[in-house]
């Protein structure tokens, strides 16, 4: 399967949420940006992001790509979108501290695809394994993440990004993580921490 070309000035999505249904969540990249940009724009995208971060293999992606006729992977790109949104507003408010008595937004959505990803796995070795044989099977594995990860006690340590509005899983011993990577995000602050200071101190002098 070729690499998707990206438009100049677009960068190769960074893969830091820690989670498959949080890296799936943050597939738009720049989302409040001017370089906004939609991994997952159109089926050979997702198929992409889906090789990528190891839910398909090459031949799967290959065999998938073949049957990727529009009017069968339309109604996929719908759901992609759907389900990504759905994972955004439940982890959001989970990481947002918002979760109170009502049911978790975007929940009808995420059980809806988690028990269609159930319904068509077979348990191997203890693990959920797909044939990936039908055009919409790469929403599967994302959709029972986001069940597993929701319904876990690993929802406690989803946070959202200090410097942009994705979501990650803090895996620190001491849950101080504040950046979805400090080599992105982590770093534009402490830059602008420094410049800050400089100018303090000019007009302090």
């Amino acid at each position: 399967m070729e690499t998707p070309e990206l438009p100049a000035g677009i960068r190769e999505l960074p893969v830091v949420g820690g989670d498959l249904a949080l890296d799936f969540a943050n597939t738009v990249d720049d989302p409040l940006g001017p370089e906004r940009h939609d991994h997952i724009a159109d089926y050979h995208g997702l198929l992409w992001w889906s090789l990528r971060v190891g839910i398909l293999t090459e031949q799967d992606a290959d065999r998938l790509l073949l049957r990727a006729a529009p009017r069968r992977t339309a109604p996929v790109l719908r759901r992609a979108h759907q389900l990504r949104t759905a994972i955004n507003l439940a982890a959001g408010a989970v990481a947002d501290g918002s979760v109170g008595v009502d049911v978790l937004p975007g929940w009808g959505v995420l059980r809806g695809v988690a028990g269609e990803a159930l319904g068509e796995c077979e348990l191997v070795q203890l693990r959920p394994v797909w044939g990936f044989e039908a055009v919409e099977s790469p929403l599967w594995p994302v959709g029972l993440a986001a069940y597993e990860l929701l319904t876990g006690p690993r929802a406690r340590r989803i946070k959202r990004c200090a410097g942009c509005p994705w979501l990650f899983l803090d895996q620190s011993k001491n849950g101080s993580r504040r950046w979805c990577s400090m080599d992105i995000c982590g770093t534009d602050e402490k830059m602008r921490r420094y410049v800050a200071r400089r100018a303090a101190r000019r007009t302090h002098t």
